[in-house]
């Protein structure tokens, strides 16, 4: 609507459980990239409130690559005010850019001001839980996420793991998927609401398979998906996840 800003996040419905805090990976140099549009750093919470310490990485230095940029399909529905569920939904393209730094002092994870609270610290465990997966040394990594539009909540982890860990590994993500499902540090894909209306959102961009979490009974998914000419599939692990969205097994870095 003109003159009103939307914002977009994850609510509870009934059979939902609620999520625990967001863990996420520290420690964090996060500054703002030189871009000519408004960028800004990821929120971050104290170091006090931080309950994820990653071990100290045993894999070689990795050797320098240059920038990888993916577009990642990221789902939301919306709210007008905070505690005030409107059924909207909307279908995003968010640009992922992940690169090699040198000084070995990262991870270096970077956002725009579109990025809220609750996604920030969803992409810091995505970084944090892609990079252990592949054997990546993840001091060597810098990373940047830029959203078309405000976003808020957990439920883009899942696919923010399969991006980084893709532009890592230099597979392509399908053109037809988009995903919805939380990402925890054991690498297990979990549950969110409102994939009904999530699924409105794939089919705005497009998308003719969706990837959700088999956390729910997802039973009446099919048949949404029937309706819309959207295949499901449902995946309990990021290695699911990412077989599911890029075709390739998920494996070490060379």
């Amino acid at each position: 609507m003109p003159g009103r800003a939307d914002l977009y996040t994850d609510r509870e419905y009934p059979g939902c459980r609620q999520l625990g805090e967001a863990k996420t990976y520290s420690p964090l140099e996060i500054s703002p990239t030189p871009r000519q549009q408004s960028v800004t750093p990821v929120p971050s919470v104290p170091h006090a409130s931080l309950s994820y310490s990653p071990p100290q990485p045993s894999h070689r230095k990795p050797v320098p690559f240059s920038d990888v940029t993916l577009s990642l399909p990221l789902l939301s529905v919306g709210q007008d005010k905070v505690g005030s569920i409107t059924g909207s939904w909307r279908g995003l393209v968010a640009q992922l850019t992940v690169g090699y730094k040198a000084d070995g002092r990262g991870p270096e994870i970077l956002g725009d001001s579109n990025l809220m609270l609750g996604s920030a610290l969803s992409f810091q465990t995505a970084v944090a839980v892609a990079t252990e997966a592949v054997g990546y040394d993840p001091r060597y990594l810098t990373v940047r996420i830029l959203v078309p539009t405000r976003l808020d909540g957990s439920s883009a982890g899942g696919i923010f793991a399969v991006g980084v860990a893709a532009a890592l590994l230099g597979d392509s993500i399908r053109p037809d998927i988009c995903m919805s499902g939380t990402i925890e540090l054991d690498e297990e894909i979990q549950a969110v609401g409102r994939l009904v209306d999530k699924m409105n959102g794939c089919r705005e961009l497009r998308k003719t398979t969706m990837i959700v979490p088999d956390a729910l009974d997802n039973s009446h998914l099919s048949f949404s998906g029937a309706e819309r000419s959207i295949q499901v599939i449902e995946v309990h692990t990021l290695a699911e996840a990412y077989s599911a969205a890029t075709g390739q097994a998920l494996r070490q870095v060379p």
